[in-house]
């Protein structure tokens, strides 16, 4: 089916990406690096579409979210079609236990039962009916992959770990472990004294509402963009100048809001 073809421009968009995705996987006629990937080799681009999209959303920009969400629903389609090949499952299914998840486990949306006030309610019930449907999983960190990068990661096991009951009791409490770990990595340290500051350090930015991910790549952005702005301004080379030179010129740029 042509992408100019009056039968193809009839379909809904979703429907005409899964065609185009079809078409690149066609052993006949289709895109020689599409047929060559598997769902593992697929995997780094899943994550760098991931990332992007988090980017878009971070920066509030629209035009990029568009983009970056197309991105990655393509992904989506052509794991789904690689999958279909094989027999497994295809796009339809991958919708339907979606839709059939959310229903599930908003009851108090879908279903005649009171509806919930807070957040924190809606979570708990989450839990709870999770908790019936994986009947297997004994643990509360039993979802949290370990796939996920280190920083995520520990956030989403200290917000699961906080939502069974085992936290610290107030924020003050989350400081003083962390100046605990300080105190040990001055020390020693060691690969394990960073980890566990880095950990507390999460555990504070729980206890205070924060994202670290999102924080530490805020910093990032704003650290690469002073430092361009540096590079910029000393175009031959940041080693001709001097320490003084470049942190006076540093904070010159901090303060102007660079």
């Amino acid at each position: 089916m042509h992408p100019s073809s009056p039968e193809f421009q009839s379909l809904s968009p979703f429907q005409q990406l899964v065609q185009v995705v079809a078409a690149l996987r066609n052993p006949e006629g289709g895109c020689p690096w599409d047929l060559k990937q598997t769902h593992q080799s697929l995997t780094p681009f899943m994550i760098e579409e991931a990332y992007e999209c988090v980017e878009a959303l971070e920066l509030n920009d629209d035009d990029k979210m568009r983009e970056e969400l197309g991105d990655l629903a393509f992904q989506v389609v052509l794991h789904a079609q690689l999958a279909r090949e094989r027999g497994a499952f295809d796009v339809e299914q991958v919708l339907q236990g979606i839709v059939a998840k959310m229903v599930r486990r908003h009851p108090h949306v879908f279903e005649s039962q009171s509806g919930l006030e807070t957040p924190a309610a809606v979570l708990q019930q989450w839990d709870q009916i999770k908790k019936r449907e994986k009947a297997g999983e004994s643990s509360a960190l039993d979802g949290v992959s370990p796939g996920l990068p280190a920083l995520p990661q520990a956030a989403l096991i200290q917000e699961r770990a906080s939502r069974s009951g085992f936290a610290y009791p107030s924020p003050q409490a989350a400081w003083v472990k962390l100046q605990e770990e300080l105190e040990e990595f001055q020390t020693r340290p060691s690969l394990e004294e960073l980890g566990d500051v880095l950990f507390a350090m999460v555990s504070v930015a729980h206890q205070h509402g924060l994202d670290p991910e999102a924080a530490l790549r805020a910093t990032n952005r704003k650290f690469r963009h002073r430092y361009q702005s540096l590079e910029r301004q000393f175009p031959e080379g940041l080693k001709q100048r001097s320490s003084q030179e470049l942190v006076s010129a540093w904070d010159t740029i901090a303060r102007e809001g660079s």
